[in-house]
């Protein structure tokens, strides 16, 4: 025979069993999100660069380093160890860094009244625009301090010739330390790049 108090005391311990197994389940890990990231729309106030002429030329795919040719997000911590090249686990680039930033120098030079075709089109006598990526990547100095460095060179070629060659460099200050804060910078660093490179592909005598 089971008394009452037993079939009480039962109950009062499976109901507290049944509250335990809820606030477990309630407390487990949920699975976070990866963010991807591109550069945003083309700001429609964008400076023209100097010179005179209408612009015509060819862009050539961008040359990059092993490490750029995912979509992931780089960064150094310079106080740790520099030369190391980590990734954030849950930040991605829409697509890989060079393509972002060709695709961004294209849709510019055109907002900008250039005519632009690429390499694969075949119009031998435009002149060839090659891009090499030597950096892309968010660089803290401290942990609350970081920037967004871009390096790359720039070449003109036509008629088979090297007509000029020239390095560029970009640092910017990332508003918050973090993937974000980085992503932000790296489009501000990647718009100033652009805007570098044109200025001086329309100071070049490249008719």
């Amino acid at each position: 025979m089971i008394y009452p108090a037993l079939i009480a005391r039962l109950r009062h311990v499976g109901a507290v069993f049944l509250l335990m197994l809820l606030s477990a389940c309630s407390s487990a890990p949920v699975a976070q999100q990866v963010q991807q990231y591109d550069f945003g729309p083309l700001a429609t106030n964008t400076s023209a660069p100097t010179g005179t002429g209408k612009l015509q030329i060819s862009i050539a795919e961008i040359s990059i380093p092993p490490a750029l040719e995912s979509n992931s997000m780089l960064y150094r911590l310079q106080y740790d160890n520099v030369q190391q090249l980590k990734t954030y686990s849950l930040h991605r680039w829409s697509m890989p860094p060079a393509q972002l930033l060709l695709q961004r120098l294209k849709a510019d030079l055109v907002a900008q009244g250039a005519d632009v075709l690429t390499n694969s089109d075949g119009a031998a006598n435009l002149p060839l625009l090659r891009l090499e990526i030597d950096e892309f990547s968010q660089i803290f100095s401290s942990a609350s301090l970081s920037n967004a460095h871009i390096n790359l060179r720039a070449s003109v070629i036509k008629d088979r010739k090297l007509l000029a060659q020239k390095s560029f460099q970009q640092k910017v200050p990332a508003s918050t330390a973090d993937a974000p804060g980085g992503a932000r910078a790296m489009r501000e660093a990647a718009d100033a790049s652009i805007l570098e490179i044109q200025n001086w592909i329309m100071s070049l005598p490249l008719k």
